[in-house]
């Protein structure tokens, strides 16, 4: 896999990197850890709202959906936009919605994702399980009215709210720290990436929501088998913040602890803030404290809101973005190439038979006739045979991406939405941190020129 670049990035300029933790430095299963989580939103559904059982019957269905996704709340409806926020493409539960369907609400619509009343964003990896149970239980709320399941309004923040307290109650983690081999992927490369970039004089730092103990044991896990140069993940990473409260940390002034490795205890900390373990703090303290500027700071997260955006806003560091989804999504673009080249002869060969059309009629209006209806009906038929073949290629195009969303990074011919957050916040983007084995930490990393449409 490569590193790609939105923006011009000279590596040579940046002091100190730092890293999210979970689904960054800390590679997750997802499917495995996505389906235990959607048994437990589940449970808590069934307990503390007391949902019918018959929700246990429905299975975990990874692929049903995907980053990037919009929920309208009140209609029941799953929404994939392009970059310009138009629906591209929609299911109502789990009945893929027609174009009619489709255009009779959504139809010059613009959604405005600012009204979180109506329309919810599923945003991280982490929202995968909610989503699909969420269109899972529209379907069975449709197909079985006597369920008396709530609104579809009210179920998603049913959801959501499960989902919440699973995180907070710590049900999750409590999982993960049974089972790490299952939900955690070790990564070699990542960590000799890491000692070359502190052989390079760069400030590692560590940045991330979760606390001390969980954090630990993850970064023991996936750090310290792999060390050459270090003893420890403590002595490689110059600072480690915990419980960071992101993105609170990018935008406000918390109080710092430091925490003893040792045992686990904090005291407030005042004044220079040395190499450790820290809980708290702000983004601000950290770049004063260290005597640099923002383009002296590269971060690298996998959430364009809680660890991208807020850092656009306020500190103005240089971003980087860890998709995952790219793994599968290279891998399918490479394997579709011919039938994407297919597509695009047939497309050339549809517009050229529409110009001819279109040369048909201005020939004959202009004379003040109408078209003879023979030679109209033959271009409609010419035209017809070609988007039946395109049809039948896109179709086949789409199964090789997910195959129920097809591209994640594509709405149709547009951007989807996920890519153009992606091109607006991030200065580069990568499927994991070990991508960077292959590239000197010395590097500039250059965007390629964009082709407007008048240069084509």
């Amino acid at each position: 896999m490569g590193i790609y670049v939105n923006r011009t990035l000279n590596m040579k300029q940046i002091s100190a990197i730092g890293f999210d933790m979970d689904y960054t430095l800390v590679r997750y299963d997802s499917e495995a850890f996505e389906e235990m989580t959607y048994r437990e939103i589940k449970k808590k559904l069934i307990e503390t709202k007391d949902y019918p059982k018959a929700i246990n019957d429905l299975k975990f269905q990874f692929n049903l959906a995907i980053r990037g996704l919009v929920i309208d709340k009140p209609m029941g409806n799953i929404l994939k936009l392009s970059t310009y926020s138009k629906v591209k493409q929609a299911y109502h539960g789990l009945k893929e919605m027609d174009f009619k369907s489709q255009q009779k609400i959504y139809q010059g619509l613009t959604i405005d994702l600012n009204d979180s009343d109506r329309f919810a964003i599923v945003d991280t990896t982490f929202s995968i399980s909610y989503c699909v149970l969420f269109m899972q239980i529209v379907d069975l709320k449709d197909s079985h009215p006597e369920l008396n399941f709530p609104d579809y309004k009210t179920l998603e923040a049913h959801l959501l709210e499960a989902l919440d307290i699973s995180h907070r109650d710590g049900t999750l983690k409590n999982q993960v720290k049974k089972g790490v081999k299952k939900f955690i992927v070790q990564d070699q490369e990542c960590v000799q990436a890491l000692e070359k970039f502190k052989k390079h004089g760069k400030k590692l730092w560590v940045i991330t929501n979760s606390d001390y103990e969980y954090s630990k044991l993850l970064l023991d896990y996936t750090i310290n088998p792999f060390l050459k140069e270090h003893k420890d993940w403590s002595e490689l990473f110059n600072l480690v913040v915990t419980l960071s409260n992101k993105p609170k940390f990018f935008t406000d002034k918390m109080p710092l602890l430091q925490v003893d490795p040792g045992t686990g205890l904090m005291k407030n900390h005042h004044g220079l803030i040395e190499d450790g373990i820290y809980q708290g703090g702000s983004a601000q303290a950290l770049q004063k404290n260290a005597g640099l500027s923002g383009e002296q700071i590269l971060y690298l997260g996998d959430h364009i809101y809680g660890d991208v955006l807020s850092i656009k806003k306020t500190c103005n560091w240089r971003t980087a973005l860890v998709i995952d989804e790219l793994r599968h999504e290279c891998e399918a673009l490479a394997k579709s190439q011919a039938n994407a080249d297919e597509i695009n002869t047939l497309m050339a060969q549809k517009i050229d038979l529409e110009h001819k059309l279109d040369e048909l009629f201005d020939r004959e209006i202009e004379r003040g006739k109408k078209p003879a209806k023979e030679k109209i009906q033959d271009h409609f038929q010419k035209i017809e045979k070609v988007d039946k073949k395109i049809g039948k290629l896109i179709r086949g195009h789409t199964q090789n991406f997910n195959p129920y969303w097809g591209e994640t990074m594509r709405s149709g011919v547009e951007p989807s939405r996920l890519a153009g957050q992606i091109e607006k916040y991030a200065c580069i983007y990568m499927a994991k941190i070990s991508d960077f084995i292959d590239y000197s930490p010395r590097s500039y990393f250059r965007p390629k020129k964009k082709t407007l449409p008048h240069e084509n």
